[in-house]
């Protein structure tokens, strides 16, 4: 007893206890909130249309944009819609080559070409999978009966050039040949896989990088404020702030190397360079420990309530596990503001491939975000009084006395 009384007199034990009880509510209210109404909000997810059939196709263009509940963006060049998918601009494309009408009159197969890329969250790549089956279905259930009237017409092409006295088993021969040309299914479809990756767990590795980095960061910076609290009646607070950021860069660029070599430990293959890989990590990993940071010396012990705030929020709105497209907008402007998101996408063109643009892109954003939690870091120190001048003003009154 006299243990459990002493652990109740500590300020520590119950923040541990508000910690735990905060998890709970934090995560749940979050995610709770983020993913509701997700189907509702599908018709977000872009598919870009292009037809290079003028006849026919243009007509399964009409059909596809009348009936799919998705943002639908026509292109007129294939180059600038594959251009649009690897930068994920776009989730999707339905492609329909200049012989579809050509194939469907000669009574062979015509096709259509799904382009999906990988570099994306599951749920968006499964469904566009999904879309690109179900298309394919209607479009055969509309060409069909297209299909038969065209055969009927051709029939009665072929029996008018028949002679009154022409035999009953010539014309059963025609009718034979002309029924047998219609095909209940007169469309195939293709999908096309880009950025794809075989190893199924390359498809966590955004999700997990961004949860070992961010726990990583909290937990680093907490263990840093304690420290702090202990050495702070020695030294001054510029040079404890120094010092910190000081620890912050050194091990947010030697964390690289050790994500670099599990990524190889564990066969994820990288589809850009080594230095990409290494600056993206570091920026992030940099970002997050600002952003960690900030929160403690705000609001002291109690910002570890805003950290798992921070972390929950990114989790749901990084699109490492459902595109942001599909959040609601709250969300989504809330994504724009968190390193989680750029850390995801930037991922995902390691892992998958796509636009270096988009890595580039990425990396600044992390700097911007860096610079702006630094910058209010900074201020906040600055508005404090040092633990060190504030003993001493004590002691100078004192030794007046």
């Amino acid at each position: 007893m006299n243990g459990l009384q002493a652990l109740f007199k500590v300020r520590e034990t119950y923040i541990g206890i508000v910690i735990t009880i905060a998890f709970q509510i934090i995560f749940f209210s979050v995610w709770m909130t983020a993913y509701d109404g997700i189907n509702d909000r599908t018709d977000n997810l872009k598919i870009g249309l292009i037809s290079e059939d003028t006849e026919m196709g243009q007509q399964v263009v009409n059909e596809i944009t009348a009936t799919l509940p998705f943002t639908l963006e026509n292109y007129t060049s294939l180059d600038k819609a594959e251009q649009a998918l690897n930068r994920r601009d776009i989730h999707m494309i339905i492609h329909i080559p200049s012989d579809f009408t050509s194939q469907l009159q000669a009574g062979k197969e015509a096709e259509i070409i799904y382009a999906i890329n990988q570099a994306n969250a599951s749920i968006a790549k499964n469904m566009m999978e999904g879309i690109a089956k179900q298309v394919t279905e209607e479009i055969n259930h509309n060409i069909y009966p297209l299909q038969q009237g065209k055969t009927i017409e051709a029939f009665s092409q072929k029996f008018s050039q028949l002679p009154m006295e022409q035999n009953t088993a010539q014309i059963n021969e025609a009718v034979a040949t002309t029924i047998m040309s219609v095909k209940d299914r007169a469309i195939n479809s293709t999908i096309i896989k880009t950025n794809n990756v075989e190893a199924f767990a390359a498809n966590f590795v955004p999700l997990m990088v961004i949860i070992s980095s961010f726990v990583g960061a909290m937990v680093m910076i907490m263990q840093h404020q304690q420290a702090a609290q202990l050495v702070q009646h020695t030294i001054s607070k510029w040079q404890l702030f120094r010092a910190r950021q000081l620890i912050n860069i050194g091990v947010a660029f030697a964390l690289p190397l050790l994500t670099i070599a599990l990524m190889h430990l564990f066969n994820i293959s990288s589809q850009v360079n080594f230095l990409s890989v290494y600056l993206l990590q570091a920026l992030m990993f940099w970002a997050f420990l600002c952003l960690a940071q900030a929160f403690i010396i705000i609001f002291g012990n109690l910002g570890m309530i805003f950290n798992i705030c921070a972390l929950s929020m990114q989790l749901v709105t990084s699109g490492a596990l459902v595109p942001q497209a599909m959040l609601s907008d709250f969300y989504n402007k809330l994504a724009s503001l968190l390193p989680a998101t750029y850390g995801a996408d930037g991922y995902f063109t390691i892992i998958f491939g796509g636009s270096t643009d988009n890595l580039m892109s990425d990396c600044s954003s992390l700097g911007m975000i860096i610079a702006v939690t630094l910058t209010i870091s900074t201020i906040v120190v600055a508005l404090k009084k040092s633990k060190v001048q504030s003993e001493r003003e004590q002691i100078v009154p004192a030794t007046i006395q």
